[in-house]
């Protein structure tokens, strides 16, 4: 709306609408409005031009956004185009709907998933990911758990790997003291569960191209509101992004060229395991430009965050030149609560093979190309 123009009844009605489906946050304009028309007309005439204008403006500037952001959302999910991601800054009222929306649309599918962070008021929307994306994830906490169970039976403490499970894709939420619900499903990750306690250990979130202030963000919540005690982001950047083409583009390629295909996608595994992977003139997989773990670790005393970087793959080529990598996990971490460990014990480090990890990157590298292809063909 112009500056200077007073608010009509028709832009009242907008407004009382859209309070209906946008929460308080967004109402105070609504009743701006209704106190200035309620005195006389020289004097809401005045207050409208000084504060009372600043206001109305500024309310109806965070309508149009909420508004704006609300439409893009719906516009994400009704497309659902694969391995995307979107984040919005919108109210809590705004997340209900869209939760409604995408049941509407596509019952309990797994995806599109919609998640929220008190934290930051923020919507996360979620399509059907890449291989890559999940295979990595769940790899990377194999190879967390098995070293886990590898130092057990040094320590003669088999009978404690029993204690690490894996948590799968189950939803964790949390309720704040504005009744607002934080929901998340982590990629990966491990619980200690000894039958008396069920304690949320590490959590694994992996983006492909995703970009990598998102992901802190969902490490952060993870830490600061459902509990965890361990956050690893795992950030797979591909380059060139993938783009899924029209099927039409994709004609050329029949299904009688899936021979052809398969062998192209198998001696690119042998030749260059990290892409590019490419057959007929057309790129399933870029080059994994970098796969990056971090791990974040939040400190029960001090209430404060840390986190070490450790770069297993960049331009294409494995960084990792030893045989195990330490990312600065300890037995500690895995059994904070057991007391069977003693403090040297709990200090030894959770070493991860490095080939197994990195065949595990190539080996979704691969699969994600096939995918790609098995689904616009």
């Amino acid at each position: 709306m112009p500056p200077g123009r007073f608010i009509t009844d028709a832009d009242m009605a907008l407004m009382t609408a859209v309070a209906d489906v946008f929460p308080y946050d967004v109402q105070p304009a609504v009743a701006a409005i209704s106190i200035a028309r309620g005195q006389n007309a020289a004097q809401s005439a005045l207050e409208y031009k000084g504060q009372t204008e600043t206001a109305i403006s500024l309310e109806m500037a965070l309508c149009d956004d909420e508004l704006a952001s609300y439409q893009r959302a719906v516009n994400f999910l009704t497309t659902n185009e694969p391995e995307r991601r979107l984040d919005l800054y919108v109210s809590y009222k705004s997340f209900q709907s869209l939760e409604d929306k995408a049941r509407a649309l596509y019952g309990d599918a797994k995806y599109p998933r919609v998640e929220y962070s008190a934290l930051d008021s923020r919507v996360i929307i979620h399509t059907i990911p890449t291989a890559l994306h999940n295979s990595s994830a769940v790899g990377l906490q194999m190879c967390i758990k098995e070293s886990i169970r590898d130092t057990l039976i040094r320590l003669d403490k088999k009978h404690l790997h029993s204690h690490i499970l894996p948590i799968g894709a189950s939803k964790y939420s949390s309720v704040d003291d504005q009744r607002r619900r934080s929901t998340k499903t982590p990629d990966a990750g491990l619980k200690y569960d000894n039958c008396q306690l069920n304690d949320l250990l590490i959590v694994v979130e992996a983006g492909v191209s995703d970009g990598y202030q998102q992901l802190k963000a969902d490490i952060e919540l993870w830490l600061g509101k459902l509990g965890s005690r361990i956050g690893i982001l795992l950030w797979l950047k591909e380059n060139p992004r993938f783009r899924f083409a029209a099927r039409d583009s994709c004609n050329s390629l029949s299904a009688t060229e899936s021979n052809l295909f398969e062998n192209e996608m198998c001696h690119a595994r042998r030749t260059r395991p990290f892409g590019p992977y490419s057959f007929n003139g057309y790129t399933w997989f870029g080059t994994l430009d970098i796969a990056l773990i971090e791990v974040f670790k939040w400190d029960a005393r001090t209430s404060n965050i840390s986190s070490d970087k450790y770069v297993v793959v960049q331009d294409g080529a494995a960084t990792i030149q030893a045989e195990t990598l330490d990312i600065g996990l300890t037995m500690g971490d895995a059994f904070p609560f057991d007391e069977e460990f003693s403090v040297d014990e709990k200090a030894l480090p959770i070493l991860l093979e490095a080939e197994t990890l990195l065949h595990i990157l190539q080996s979704a590298v691969h699969s994600t190309a096939i995918q790609r292809y098995n689904d616009l063909v």
